[in-house]
């Protein structure tokens, strides 16, 4: 039964089924971090009632969901009102089966065939685990056939990645697939039948298609330098080192366009200090008002499962996902993702799922730190500073890489930053962010829109000044 499940069950599934039931366990657990560190901020001391520490709130919570009353107000769309918060919850599930979560796992097995099959070799490799790929060629041992036990051995090694799937598209399916996220903010908003709902998602709508932009540019700086759309090879590639003890992490060769990246982040996910969709003071509760119950747990949920996979995305990006100083494992040094311990992939996996957490840290400590944005703020922010910056940074990085790309030996032959080039990048991003800085202070400041306006025939034209005051 076991040799089945191994045979006939791909990795994947198993991998599949830990990751999705670790990030559901640790959505409920984030909201309950969130809350404590909105307490410390606020000088309170948070969730602390339901179990030792507070740690059975998100039960509690997540019990109340269920319990609550669902309704659905009189002239909402009956389809549309159900469907928008699934829309989200499923886009933030789909999204994280190209995270390259451990490397790539290598094994060795040995399989005796029966000397009457006629072909060993195509016997043995069918029983190699759904999705593995055969490394080199097997070894072929044939027994004395004039045995009664007589069998062919056949040593195999084959190798599968510590990932759902790992695609050679997987920063463009990701992107595509979050952008389907404003569709369930959309549709949620519209169908609702409600106006402030329907003003939160058009305001969704507006942030998420503005930051959209200058997101990808800042994703295609990366791709710029690496030459391709694989994750799991853009973090292969960060798994060296500078002078024998600095990652080769892409934060040290683009802090410009991480910190472009990690604003972006922020405005897709409506999170503060661009929660323009919710806006409770303005909105009453933006897009997601008319919600109740589950549905509206759906959306709770998805907000901070798309942080988990945006930060996941981050650390693949530009810490270089799995990678850790000097833990070791790899059995090719011109291939570091390859390991042939299963605990060095688990150990792997637990690192990148720290690194997501400490980005997460970082999300929570914005949310309240800064205050909201007005909306008119957010557009400028987008259009008048930050896609014009993530265009410049991309075009510096371009002209860097054509140019020192075919004199620089490292890169030729494995595609690898040397620190040759890291440091050249890294004077590029401090340049551009001076040139940007300097062109800034020539660029017309943007119209206020907290301006006085003359209303024709008024009685406050002409105001009469108080008693007393000087004329």
């Amino acid at each position: 039964m076991i040799n089945w499940i191994a045979t006939h069950i791909p990795p994947w599934f198993w991998i599949a089924l830990i990751v999705h039931n670790v990030i559901m366990g640790t959505v409920a657990y984030l909201i309950l971090l969130e809350r404590k560190i909105a307490a410390w901020t606020q000088d309170r001391v948070g969730p602390n009632r339901v179990g030792p520490l507070g740690l059975l709130q998100p039960l509690a919570d997540g019990l109340k969901m269920f319990l609550k009353e669902d309704y659905r107000p009189k002239g909402a769309d009956i389809i549309l009102f159900s469907v928008a918060p699934f829309v989200m919850i499923l886009v933030m599930v789909v999204s994280v089966a190209v995270l390259p979560w451990g490397g790539v796992k290598q094994s060795t097995t040995t399989y005796q065939i029966p000397a009457s099959v006629e072909d060993p070799l195509a016997a043995a490799t069918a029983q190699i685990p759904n999705g593995s790929a055969v490394v080199g060629n097997p070894i072929v041992a044939t027994s004395d056939n004039d045995s009664e036990n007589a069998a062919t051995s056949v040593t195999v090694t084959y190798r599968y990645p510590f990932q759902i799937a790992d695609l050679n598209i997987g920063v463009l399916f990701i992107l595509a697939v979050l952008s389907i996220a404003v569709y369930g903010v959309v549709i949620g908003g519209w169908a609702s039948n409600n106006k402030y709902s329907f003003l939160g998602g058009l305001r969704a709508t507006a942030n998420m298609i503005s930051y959209e932009v200058p997101l990808g540019i800042s994703i295609l700086t990366i791709l710029v330098m690496f030459g391709t759309l694989s994750l799991s090879d853009i973090v292969d590639k960060q798994a060296h080192y500078w002078f024998g003890f600095i990652p080769a992490w892409n934060i040290f060769t683009q802090p410009l366009a991480f910190f472009l990246f990690l604003t972006c982040i922020h405005a897709e996910a409506n999170r503060a200090p661009f929660d323009i969709a919710e806006a409770e003071q303005e909105l009453v509760g933006g897009y997601h008002t008319e919600y109740s119950a589950m549905r509206f747990g759906l959306f709770f949920l998805s907000e901070y499962a798309g942080m988990i996979t945006t930060s996941a995305l981050c650390v693949a990006l530009f810490f270089g996902g799995w990678h850790f100083p000097f833990l070791t494992g790899k059995v090719d040094s011109a291939q570091p993702a390859v390991t042939t311990s299963f605990l060095i992939c688990v150990i792997r996996a637990a690192v990148f799922f720290a690194k997501t957490l400490i980005v997460i840290g970082v999300f929570m400590w914005v949310r309240w730190s800064l205050p909201r944005f007005r909306f008119d703020q957010i557009m400028n922010m987008a259009w008048r500073a930050m896609i014009p910056m993530s265009l410049v940074i991309l075009f510096a990085t371009t002209l860097t890489i054509y140019f020192l790309g075919p004199h620089d030996a490292t890169f030729m032959a494995s595609g690898l930053i040397s620190w040759k080039m890291a440091i050249v990048l890294l004077i590029v991003n401090g340049v551009t962010l001076a040139a940007l800085l300097g062109a800034s202070m020539l660029v017309p400041a943007a119209p206020p829109t907290n301006r006085r306006i003359r209303v024709t025939g008024s009685r406050f034209d002409n105001a009469p000044l108080p008693a007393g005051s000087a004329t």
